[in-house]
């Protein structure tokens, strides 16, 4: 009954147990509880200000419990963190005793409430508050203690100790491990250093930012100042590191932009710290992080005001694993175009493509027309002097996407061949809007053919008129854009489809060229169902090296329970995302160690196009976190973020839809790899070079 108890107690405490630990790697961006839990331990190398910043968690904690606020809100660290800053700058200036634990309880709480309203408000831009409420609070309790001469009197503490370290290092050297730790208000060589430590461990991009943003603001100083050496020592540094580490690898994605505005933002923050510091002293308040703080929000609002490519929507665990998620979904899915589904079904020519030279100029250019043609090449039977003539007269037309029917029009008469409509020039028409803001316009609609109408949901495959040769038209086609709004004839925009087979290649997220003839396809019963994967089900698989069996596991079909995502998870708790949807399945992230075999799947089979009809080939992308670990993943991660480039990955179906041949090409190599597919469920055999992964009969 005790056990239960205390297990009971423990699941309640969980969360703020967590969020305690959590918020000391969230200082750092970092979003590890190991890392964390090190901070947190390495903090007491001033005693003072370890106990002032846990007590300022605490008091924050109590507070949330008091409002009764949802503890899983609070687990991550994010809205703690802020009181625990404030909490340690307090314990940095004030010994502990009963004025400076009152001092600290109402700063914290202070915090906590600035912290939920500018969250809530930022949140609106999709821009992190940082450490602002921080910013904000210790200015307001060190403006405020100038009218507490008893409070400095009685518990001015002095921390003078912490400069002495020991060692015997350059002063360019000793200035940046300091620097790392006044972040945590350690000014101590041996705490930067540990920092660095776990910076280096968590992510090699951070830990360069940490050094380019330091030496690169020292420079800018220095030149300005004309003392390098005054420039070094400067107490607000660290901001020059905190700036570079928030734009070079956190917030915006790894990358030489990422890294210019980097050092850019380092430059006006320079400014911002002396200026900043001017004003401030004259009220004896630190600089604090104001600068870093005003300096990234600023560049954050703008950027993504202008929707700046290399802004991460997704922010993985690191540095490295949000510039992978990128590049897979930049060369993978084309994350910065509009996608949309073939408006057909069977086999259509293109008749007129982008910027081409009849109709699709100026303001709509981005635009297909589609055809349908004989072997000869023709688009007609007999003279081709009537609408029935046409094969593509009369052939149904699919939505392209899943969304709502904005506008509609289909009481326009189809147009005798050799007879235009210049008035009605779209002729019969629809309109569709999607979730995320695509508009999507199909024309010259067969008159009376709608088989929806305005305010109608539809889902994407689903036949929504007929093709037809209303408007200006010179022969029936299926006129189709993407536009920026919900207007007839508004201005295009590019776009690409998401998939089709051309001759015996499936291309995904292309755009077809004139001429072409491509179709859309369906998935192969067999294969759809041999890919339907069911929730808590499991399978063990052994593996091989050189023919001789090394290990074996079991892997576990489950359900992110927030986001509804799939994966296969294996017994590390490594994994491995997955989808299905329109004759594709697909692997699209991993989380977890360097080392696990789920890597071995995602390299052998990224995407499968569920044809399973021989010689049907395609190509993926995959980034280094996939193929390598260790230092090769990390350097070569690091030279993706320069060159942005991945590895080409080519796949080819054999056997009649049982085996699944594939290339990864890196430089001059390339790694053979090979999927058999189970005859009944999922994946047989899995083999990367030498390494076999099959299937526990």
């Amino acid at each position: 009954m005790a056990v239960k108890k205390a297990n009971q107690t423990f699941e309640i405490l969980k969360p703020y147990i967590s969020s305690v630990i959590s918020s000391y790697a969230e200082v750092l961006f970092i979003e590890s509880k190991k890392v964390g839990l090190l901070l947190l331990i390495a903090s007491f190398i001033n005693p003072n200000v370890a106990l002032s910043g846990l007590l300022g968690v605490l008091f924050a904690l109590f507070f949330a419990a008091l409002i009764r606020m949802d503890p899983d809100y609070l687990e991550s660290g994010f809205y703690i963190y802020n009181p625990l800053l404030v909490g340690m700058s307090i314990g940095f200036l004030f010994k502990l005793t009963f004025m400076s634990l009152f001092l600290i309880a109402v700063a914290s709480v202070l915090t906590f409430l600035i912290t939920i309203i500018l969250h809530t408000l930022f949140s609106i831009y999709l821009i992190p508050i940082l450490s602002f409420p921080f910013a904000i609070v210790s200015s307001i309790v060190y403006l405020s203690t100038l009218n507490y001469s008893n409070l400095f009197v009685e518990t001015l503490y002095s921390h003078s100790f912490l400069l002495n370290s020991g060692l015997n290092i350059p002063v360019w050297c000793e200035a940046y491990f300091k620097s790392l730790g006044t972040i945590l208000f350690m000014p101590n060589i041996w705490a930067g250093i540990f920092i660095f430590l776990l910076i280096v461990l968590h992510s090699r991009i951070m830990a360069i930012m940490t050094i380019a943003g330091f030496y690169f603001g020292v420079f800018v100083h220095s030149q300005l100042s004309g003392s390098y050496i005054q420039s070094l020592l400067n107490p607000y540094a660290f901001n020059y590191i905190l700036v570079a580490v928030a734009l070079g690898s956190i917030f915006l994605i790894p990358g030489i932009r990422s890294y210019l505005l980097a050092l850019l933002g380092v430059s006006i923050s320079v400014l911002l710290v002396d200026a900043t510091a001017i004003f401030w002293t004259l009220y004896k308040i630190p600089v604090f992080t104001l600068p870093f703080n005003i300096t990234v929000i600023s560049f954050l609002f703008v950027l993504r005001l202008v929707r700046f490519r290399e802004f991460a929507y997704v922010i993985k665990k690191t540095p490295e694993n949000s510039l992978s998620y990128f590049l897979l979904s930049l060369f993978r899915f084309k994350s910065n175009e509009k996608s949309i589904f073939l408006p057909f079904s069977g086999k259509w020519s293109v008749y007129q493509a982008f910027d081409d030279v009849w109709t699709h100029q100026g303001k709509w250019k981005y635009a297909y027309d589609f055809v349908i043609r004989d072997k000869d090449g023709k688009t007609y039977k007999n003279e081709g002097l009537r609408l029935d003539d046409y094969y593509a007269f009369k052939k149904p037309v699919l939505s392209p996407v899943s969304g709502y029917v904005v506008e509609a029009a289909d009481d326009f008469p189809d147009q005798p061949i050799g007879e235009v409509d210049n008035i009605n020039n779209w002729g019969n028409y629809l309109i569709l809007s999607t979730p995320s803001g695509v508009y999507v316009e199909i024309s010259h609609l067969a008159k009376d053919s709608l088989k929806v109408k305005k305010g109608d949901f539809v889902e994407a495959g689903q036949i929504i008129g007929l093709c037809g040769n209303s408007g200006y038209s010179p022969e029936p086609h299926i006129h189709i854009q993407v536009q920026e709004n919900m207007y007839l004839g508004s201005k295009t925009i590019p776009f690409n489809f998401v998939a089709y087979l051309k001759k015996d290649e499936v291309c995904f997220y292309q755009r077809p060229l004139k001429g072409d003839e491509i179709s859309s396809f369906a998935a192969d019963k067999s294969l759809d169902t041999r890919f339907s994967f069911v929730l808590e089900s499991r399978c063990s698989y052994e593996v091989f090296k050189d023919e001789k069996k090394i290990d074996e596991f079991t892997l576990r079909v489950a359900m992110d329970r927030f986001s509804g995502r799939f994966f296969f998870e294996d017994p590390e708790k490594n994994k491995l995302f997955f989808a299905k949807e329109y004759g594709i399945f697909y692997f699209y992230d991993y989380t977890g160690k360097d080392r696990s075999y789920l890597k071995k799947f995602f390299m052998a089979i990224p995407r499968i196009a569920l044809i399973g009809k021989e010689r049907v080939k395609w190509e993926d992308f995959l980034t280094p976190r996939i193929v390598y670990e260790g230092f090769k993943k990390d350097f070569l991660m690091f030279l993706a973020s320069i060159c942005s480039k991945p590895f080409l990955y080519k796949g080819v179906w054999e056997k009649n839809g049982d085996d699944i041949k594939g290339t990864i090409n890196i430089g001059n190599r390339q790694i053979s790899v090979l999927t058999v597919i189970d005859k009944t469920h999922g994946f047989d055999t899995i083999k990367v070079e030498n390494l076999i992964i099959r299937r526990k009969k």
